[in-house]
């Protein structure tokens, strides 16, 4: 089946998946513009060269029809100067040449002049010689212009077989030339077109690998920018953290410290208040009930003086 100019026009073709390279919309569009362009050109001119060679087939088989004709029409002449032996020399025309063959009757006509004066000569001879003398004169006339006539004829014959041969060999060799440069100018547009088809295929393909390879340094530089930024990061939050693990850890001991020191010191008040304690029950029991308000006056002091009073105060 031929490629058109439609079906060029009507192509689709199926877009790539995802990931997977492909062509630009627009370049493979104008380029199919152009092919489609330069198809319905050489289909133009495929369609005139078809037309001359049609019209030089119907020239030449118009030469080949007349050449047939004159041949046929000399034949019947010649059948019928031998028939008519004796008939007038005057009654034999040459045949009408055909349009195409518009070179021949300049040359047909050529001998003309040199032919009519023998049927004067003829009637002049009949008119002189006596009545019995004249049957053999009439015969040598008709033998002299029957054989004029077949030379005519021949004649005739062979300028229409010449005629023809060259129409015929003029318009062979001039739809060889039309075939051969249609054919040569074909070929070279079609070279052309793919050669530039070829060309553009390439550059495509040489802007789409610069463009994955930008791509691929672009998100390579991006990775890499990324990967840093990350990185520094997860440095500066390590950092943060070992420095507020280090202030925890300080916070830490600090409380651990004054946790001990609150215990130690909560050991020794009650160690202290234990024994003041215990002597203010010795004293107690000691001196009895008998002043009772002296010995709280007296402990009250003493307590007073010993310190755990204010370190009491202090520690609540």
């Amino acid at each position: 089946m031929p490629l058109t100019p439609a079906d060029v026009h009507n192509v689709a073709f199926s877009k790539p998946p995802i990931g997977k390279r492909g062509y630009n919309e627009d370049e493979v569009d104008a380029f199919l513009d152009l092919v489609e362009a330069e198809l319905g050109r050489l289909l133009e001119e495929n369609n005139d060269l078809r037309e001359q060679v049609e019209q030089l087939e119907q020239q030449l088989s118009t030469a080949h029809a007349d050449l047939d004709d004159a041949r046929s029409k000399a034949a019947s002449s010649q059948s019928s100067s031998q028939g008519q032996g004796s008939g007038p020399a005057t009654q034999v025309t040459a045949p009408p040449p055909s349009r195409p063959m518009e070179d021949a009757p300049r040359t047909v006509q050529q001998p003309m002049p040199a032919q009519q004066p023998q049927p004067q000569t003829t009637q002049t001879q009949q008119a002189v010689v006596p009545p019995p003398f004249g049957m053999p004169d009439q015969n040598q006339t008709a033998a002299a212009a029957g054989g004029d006539h077949h030379v005519q004829a021949a004649k005739v014959l062979g300028l229409a077989q010449e005629m023809a041969d060259r129409l015929t060999a003029e318009a062979k060799s001039e739809a060889d030339g039309m075939l051969t440069d249609a054919r040569t100018k074909s070929e070279q547009l079609l070279s052309e077109a793919r050669t530039k088809s070829d060309s553009m295929v390439n550059e495509a393909r040489t802007r789409a690998e610069t463009m994955l390879n930008d791509a691929r340094t672009r998100a390579e530089t991006l990775e890499r920018q990324a990967r840093d930024k990350a990185s520094t990061l997860e440095r500066d939050a390590q950092r943060k953290h070992n420095e507020t693990i280090s202030l925890i850890e300080q916070q830490k001991g600090g409380l651990e410290k004054k946790i001990d020191e609150l215990r130690t010191f909560e050991r020794e008040y009650r160690t202290r208040l234990k024994t003041y304690l215990e002597s203010q029950l010795r004293d107690l029991e000691g001196r009895g009930s008998a002043a009772p308000s002296d010995n709280a006056r007296n402990g009250s002091a003493g307590y007073a003086t010993s310190g755990y009073g204010s370190r009491a105060e202090a520690g609540s």
